[in-house]
């Protein structure tokens, strides 16, 4: 092949005038010019490729190796041609006439807002000439495999199919005239080698020129044209984090456009890294924020879950974060890192200081702030992992959402259905993400159920996506009991009821009337139920738990104490912090062994347990949930708590009248009874709580079953005095009177 016929046998002249049309065209003609570039080189060796023989062509002779002759040729090549020049000038400008060829055809491009995958890519990682001539080499295995036989030609290696480095500088130098500038090549800190490159083919026994360039799965992919997500990214990131706009509900728009302006006026910036803090509780709707930012001006989001990635070793994660900023190169999208983990956990003294995963969070920030010139960084409170970074961090929250905001969430999406939404968003702290869940189970259960919504309905499709987040601190109790099961004085179910109230209207008091401006803390509600035991405390807690529709759980008080000092603090915290959003009424049973009267200091014990009971009083006056206290002896608890508790009511053991309303509402109505049974006069003549008619009550029944019989008088009197012989006292035939004979 003539040397100045060479541009004419690759390229069409006409078509220079032309501008492409799609990625393959640009390809297309750039794997022309490296044609070109390998007709050359092969020249310079001597070797017309295209003369050789079939059988004798590098890529199919797979023994080909460098025997004795080779070395004594290639000892005495420097010698030969020390003074010639390998490559002619005339064939040069053969290549910038390709080179021409193709840039004139991007310019038409350009202006039919055209720029192919390889330009794009080009583009966005500043790749210089040498860098970009590196790509299209890496490229050129992907392209077509013939491109394998003239590697292991020009290596004159069968095992090296793929270009090197050595490879690229030679050529490149050859067949420009020019120096390659390749110490950030070799270095391997150049664009190219950082994040368009794989790390996973370096091998120990090459040098570093000799090293391979092998483009990564996705950067290949790319540029042949198939917009594949990398798979190995998938257990970290959502990519592309998309949100169905038309779904969401235009509520606190405020907080968007603040988070829509500092993006818009730092995201651009030539220099630094800007991080934007939202944080709050997850579902909240920080991711909702975020993309509405970037998708302000038409670009994406990628979601990473830090903590997971930072698991990994410390290599490991400077490689998925070159692979994600790649990612966010070549998708236009902007990182957003989730880090939904406690950062701090208590020392031996009940000090709180990070934790070791908050010291390696904060190593990676340092990376990212070098990495991205914009950040998305989401937690549930304010943080601080950027401090000690150059980088500009604003932060802004994002709180639970109020009664009135969640009554907009409800409307939306249970539109259409006859309900009363205001009583749903009082009773439930959820986010809009919950709600959204919660609203859609509701209408399934309408579907399957065949009935309109309602409050029934949508109470079960609460609970359905409600699991006992506080694990071993606290168990679920099954709350099934009503009014009509709790018998006591009716000045106490008056106090109950109350309590119900202020759950269901606390929108219109607090929000409505103002009254929550007057209240920057405290917004919860606690109740103490005190009296001796078996007064019906427990109960009633079942009962107002049941009345609105939450789930109760027990706090496990040895679970949440520890001897260890600093241990009993951060179970108080995380018991608190678990159950910030979750729709559930806290139980402290026998709360006086947890919130007892601080004792005089005499020592280090006494100082740490008066720590412990200010921690707890003071996560009790933040937690905005609702706690009721239950305990036997009201005078042991601390009246610092007394003052924090809304509502104490006494639970007296009952009088006679409910004493017979005791009787008669416990014994079931389907329990057999073969006699009249004179509940008047076990009322009138034995003082009992609620729990010991009831354990009396049972007892009989099994008296009576054993007999033979339906339950009598006589199982009755049987029990009670069983009853009375746990507490030391033994009843006679005369303290039954009539029924004792």
């Amino acid at each position: 092949m003539e040397t100045e016929d060479l541009y004419y046998s690759y390229f069409s002249f006409a078509e220079q005038f032309t501008s492409y049309k799609n990625s393959n065209e640009h390809l297309k003609d750039l794997f022309s010019l490296l044609d070109m570039g390998f007709t050359i080189m092969a020249g310079a060796k001597s070797i017309d490729i295209a003369n050789i023989p079939d059988d004798l062509r590098t890529g199919l002779l797979r023994d080909l190796s460098v025997s004795s002759r080779d070395v004594g040729g290639l000892l005495s090549a420097g010698i030969e041609r020390r003074n010639t020049e390998p490559v002619s000038e005339q064939a040069r400008d053969q290549l910038r006439l390709a080179v021409l060829h193709i840039q004139e055809r991007l310019k038409r491009s350009a202006k039919e807002d055209f720029l192919p995958a390889f330009e794009i890519v080009r583009a966005k990682f500043e790749l210089s000439d040498f860098e970009s001539f590196c790509m299209l080499l890496a490229l050129s295995v992907e392209y077509d495999r013939k491109y394998e036989g003239i590697f292991t030609f020009l290596h004159n290696n069968s095992s090296d199919m793929y270009a090197t480095k050595w490879l690229a500088i030679k050529m490149y130098e050859a067949l420009s005239g020019l120096s390659a500038q390749s110490a950030a090549l070799l270095s391997g800190k150049s664009a190219f080698s950082r994040f368009l490159c794989t790390k996973e083919l370096k091998k120990r026994d090459r040098t570093e020129i000799s090293e391979r360039l092998v483009l990564s799965r996705r950067v290949a992919a790319y540029l042949l044209g198939k917009n594949s997500i990398d798979r190995t990214l998938s257990d970290y990131c959502k990519i592309p984090y998309e949100y169905e706009k038309e779904k969401y509900i235009p509520v606190r728009d405020d907080t968007v456009i603040k988070a829509e302006t500092f993006f818009i006026n730092n995201a651009f910036r030539e220099k630094g890294c800007s991080v934007l803090n939202l944080y709050g509780p997850k579902g909240i709707g920080r991711g909702y924020t975020a993309w509405c930012a970037v998708s302000k001006v038409g670009l994406r989001l990628i979601r990473i879950d830090l903590p997971a990635l930072i698991r990994r070793d410390y290599d490991d994660i400077d490689k998925f974060l070159d692979m994600i900023y790649c990612e966010t190169m070549l998708i236009g999208a902007i990182p957003c890192f989730s880090v939904d983990v406690s950062l701090f956990e208590s020392d031996n003294d009940g000090i709180q200081k990070k934790s070791s995963l908050a010291d390696k969070i904060s190593d990676t920030a340092n990376t990212i702030s070098r990495l991205f010139r914009f950040v998305f960084w989401l937690t549930p409170e304010k943080d601080s992992s950027f401090e000690d970074t150059s980088a500009e961090q604003l932060s802004i929250e994002l709180p639970m959402l109020t009664a009135n905001e969640r009554v907009q969430f409800w409307k939306h999406y249970l539109e259409g259905n006859d309900i009363d939404v205001l009583s749903y968003s009082n009773k439930y702290i959820l986010t809009p993400r919950s709600i959204k869940r919660a609203a859609a189970t509701a209408l399934e259960l309408s579907s399957v159920n065949r009935e309109p919504v309602s409050d029934s309905i949508v109470t079960q499709a609460v609970r359905q996506h409600s699991t006992n987040q506080l694990g071993t601190l606290a168990s679920p109790i099954n709350a099934v009991f009503t009014w009509d099961d709790l018998v006591i004085g009716q000045e106490q179910k008056r106090q109950m009821k109350i309590i119900c109230d202020q759950v269901r209207y606390r929108s219109i008091v607090n929000e409505d009337w103002g009254f929550r401006k007057k209240s920057p803390y405290g917004r919860g509600l606690c109740a103490l139920f005190y009296g001796s035991p078996g007064t019906g405390k427990t109960m009633a807690v079942q009962v107002m738990a049941n009345e609105l529709g939450l789930d109760l759980y027990r706090i496990d008080l040895s679970q949440l104490t520890s001897k260890y000092i600093g241990e009993t603090q951060k179970n108080i915290s995380a018991l608190f912090e678990k159950a910030k959003n979750i729709n559930a009424m806290l139980f402290f049973d026998e709360a006086d062994s947890m919130f007892a009267k601080r004792s005089e200091v005499k020592d280090s014990n006494d100082r740490y347990a008066n720590a412990d009971t200010a921690f707890l009083l003071q996560k009790l006056e933040d937690h905005e949930g609702i706690t009721i206290l239950a305990t036997n002896y009201v005078n042991n608890i601390d009246d610092a708590f007394k003052r924090r508790i809304k509502f104490m009511i006494n639970f007296v053991f009952p009088d006679k009248d409910v004493r017979l309303n005791l009787w008669r509402t416990i014994l079931p109505k389907s329990a057999r009874v073969d006699e009249p049974l004179d509940f008047e006069f076990f009322a009138e003549r034995f003082e009992l709580s609620g729990s010991n008619i009831k354990e009396i009550l049972t007892n009989a029944a099994y008296l009576a079953a054993s007999d033979g019989t339906g339950i009598k008088n006589k199982h009755i009197i049987e029990a009670i005095k069983l009853n009375f012989l746990k507490y030391g006292k033994i009843l006679t035939a005369a303290d039954f009177d009539y029924l004792g004979r």
